[in-house]
Order: structure tokens, then sequence, then C-alpha cells
């Protein structure tokens, strides 16, 4: 992502600027502009990382480009940066993520009743509920150390709109065909021991 982190941000007189100069890149493929418009009533996820900006998103040749590419930006004629936009790791091997419960989890915070940090046996219950709801192609567990890693693998140029640190929490996988699994499982799982919370696998990092 190209944008200019500012009150304003860019423009409909600056954006066009940056665009011209944008593709004169030949890292960068696939640029596409969002103006400030486009942009508003959008939630404010990782495509928001400055609030409702108007921006670009590219794809870069080659990962190894974009320490290049964010040299090359520093030059553009209207002062703008660049923040690197992983894809998630999990997006084309699972669907639905399940988020179990760890010491520091906020529902152990916030003593929600018969909350309790997933054990070994709460998650072979959780993994049965889960075959129970949906038909499943695969189950992954991830534990925290693989999880720091990946979370490390996201920007080791420190360009994200992230600072990746340690991941102290555990979570499962799953990959399914099924419709709308996610909300399956999360009615499904809701209120399970062991469980924090259920959402869809996306290409985003959030």
């Amino acid at each position: 992502m190209v944008l200019q982190c500012s009150a304003e941000g860019l423009t409909p007189e600056t954006q066009p600027v940056v665009e011209k100069f944008l593709r004169t890149l030949p890292e960068i493929e696939n640029l596409t502009a969002y103006s400030k418009v486009q942009m508003e009533g959008e939630p404010l996820m990782t495509r928001n990382v400055c609030g409702v900006q108007a921006h670009f998103v590219g794809t870069a040749r080659d990962v190894s480009d974009i320490p290049k590419i964010a040299e090359e930006v520093a030059k553009s004629p209207i002062s703008v940066g660049l923040v690197r936009l992983p894809v998630n790791f999990w997006a084309d091997k699972a669907d639905v993520r399940v988020m179990l419960t760890g010491l520091g989890s906020p529902v152990l915070q916030l003593g929600r009743e018969g909350a309790r940090a997933a054990g070994k046996k709460d998650i072979e219950v959780i993994v049965e509920k889960i075959l129970q709801a949906v038909d499943v192609d695969k189950i992954y567990y991830e534990d925290s150390a693989f999880a720091t890693k990946i979370s490390a693998s996201y920007c080791p140029d420190r360009l994200c709109g992230f600072i990746p640190g340690p991941v102290d929490q555990e979570a499962l996988y799953v990959k399914t065909d099924a419709p709308s699994a996610a909300e399956t499982l999360k009615s499904a799982l809701d209120d399970m021991p062991g469980v924090d919370y259920v959402f869809p696998v996306t290409p985003d990092v959030l």
C-alpha cells in the first residue's frame, strides 16, 4: 500500500501525480487506486492503516523487491510512504480460524462464566464439535511457537502497519467447503470452554 498518512492524505489533485510515478516502477504489478470517497464506509482494517485515506494497492513483482520499492517510493514527487500488506499464511490452507483460550485471553480477564484456558481435553472436545458441525477436509493445530514464527515472517523489513511480536495463543484452522462455515462454527462453538472466538480466514493479516 502506498499513501500519504496525514490529516488530508492524497487529494484528487495529488493522487494522479503519485499514480503516474508508481506506474513507472517495474517492480510493482497490478496497481489499483482507491479514492477517499471509495474508502468512506469501509471497515477500518488492514487496508485503512491511516484511517480513511486515498491510497494505492499493488503487488510486488517478487517479495524480495519490496525494500527496493520502498526506496523508490521515497523519491515520489508527492510525499508518500509504503506499507507492506502481507498475505495471510493460512489464506489458501484453511477457511475458519478458531482461537483457543490462553492464560492472557480477554474472556478470562473479563471473567466470562465457564471460561478457562484450553487444555488437551478441551481441544479434543472442540475438534469433535467441529467435525459434527461441518464437513471437514482438514484441521490444523497452531501452537504459540509456530504462530510467532509466522508473525515474524510477515514483516522482516518492518514496513508493515504493525510490529510483529510473540504470539501467546493457540488456534485451530479448519479447511472445509461447507457454506457459511464460519457462522456455523461460531454458533456451534460459542461459550464452549477453551474457545475464545471464531472467524473466517481472509487473505489480509489482521
